[in-house]
């Protein structure tokens, strides 16, 4: 596999390339872990099936934004890769690409910045809530699973049992050990089919100590000392866009009560609304202790917009089990999150419901 990353730019010089057939597998916004091992081992896995057209995985981020993705970095370094071997978004224009076969991993729509490119959706393979509507044109594969990595990887050994790259299943591992908090039952994550494909993977490349692996890939993706309040809002976002408004649900690996310490914090996230032009930004901290999670989450923005979100999210309808806390009120309001299990998959869906009924 690590052959075929190094050969992936040279694919964008071949002379034919605007006008050949192109499959690109196109991981979602945020580009965590799940996301861009994901989009690489499926588009190994295509190409590994199909010699004759080429296919790019691409990492849905400017490629100024790799360096945030600590997890991500880490891996790939470890592999002696760098990012100059991979491809983001601004590493070519998808538009212009006249036979471009476009596969969703690790998300089920595109934004509507990309509405330009729906035509071209050939195949989804997703583990959030399903927001598509099927559609004989479009192969849909969605199962909330606890990591996008398990279908993928579920997906390979059904078209190939022999399948046994080394690199590659060891990267669709360390994403399933990452999102299910090392399999453990207690932190609400994992699944039988996770349990089950992780299981798969070890009998090809050998046993692996789940929590320990965990614990490494955990400790890079929470190296944020050397990160800005500013880069840490950009390093895991998701955007919600409709004509009325644009929402903001950034991710960040500390609690916010610890977020909202930090230097220059409240500048840096007065300044990350307006470069991203959004009415409401919603920023979820999380800490993972010895398996255990803790969550919170801020709420920012026009006051109306920002009311109506942060009281539909405390309704007991949301099962989110909110609880207002009054003591960061200059950052906006901020609640402690009772319900640990729920994640921004889970908060996602119901905050674009939410908006997609703004007048």
């Amino acid at each position: 596999m690590i052959k075929w990353v190094k050969s992936l730019r040279s694919e964008l010089k071949r002379p034919s390339f605007l006008t050949e057939e192109v499959s690109v597998v196109l991981g979602n916004e945020a580009c965590d872990l799940d996301s861009g091992v994901s989009a690489l081992v499926l588009a190994f896995h295509m190409q590994s099936a199909d010699l004759e057209k080429p296919v790019l995985p691409v990492l849905n981020i400017p490629s100024k934004d790799y360096s945030l993705k600590t997890e991500l970095v880490y891996i790939i370094d470890n592999l002696d890769l760098s990012q100059e071997d991979l491809l983001f978004r601004d590493s070519f224009c998808l538009k212009s690409l006249e036979g471009l076969r476009l596969v969703l991993v690790d998300h089920n729509i595109l934004p509507a910045e990309d509405s330009e490119l729906e035509s071209r959706v050939v195949a989804v393979l997703d583990h959030h809530q399903q927001e598509r509507e099927e559609t004989s044109s479009v192969s849909l594969k969605v199962e909330t699973v606890g990591s996008c990595a398990s279908l993928v990887a579920e997906k390979i050994f059904s078209e190939n049992p022999d399948f046994s790259d080394p690199v590659a299943l060891g990267l669709l591992l360390d994403a399933i050990l990452l999102d299910t908090v090392g399999l453990k039952p207690e932190a609400h994550k994992v699944t039988g089919k996770d349990v089950k494909m992780s299981d798969r993977i070890q009998s090809v490349i050998g046993k692996v100590d789940a929590m320990a692996r965990f614990n490494e890939l955990w400790s890079a993706k929470t190296r944020f000392d050397h990160l800005t309040p500013h880069q840490l809002l950009r390093r895991d976002l998701k955007l919600i866009t409709t004509d009325k408004v644009r929402i903001g649900i950034s991710s960040v690996p500390l609690l916010l009560a610890n977020f909202m310490q930090l230097k220059n914090c409240k500048d840096d996230l007065t300044l990350f609304k307006k470069e991203e032009d959004l009415t409401v930004v919603i920023v979820m901290g999380y800490l993972v202790t010895e398996g255990v999670v803790e969550r919170d989450i801020l709420i920012q923005g026009e006051e109306a917009t920002r009311d109506l979100i942060a009281t539909a999210l405390q309704h007991p309808d949301s099962t989110l089990g909110l609880q207002a806390d009054s003591s960061h009120t200059e950052f906006g309001k901020y609640y402690k999150q009772g319900n640990t299990a729920a994640s921004r998959k889970f908060i996602l869906p119901y905050v674009k419901k939410l908006t997609s009924s703004l007048n």
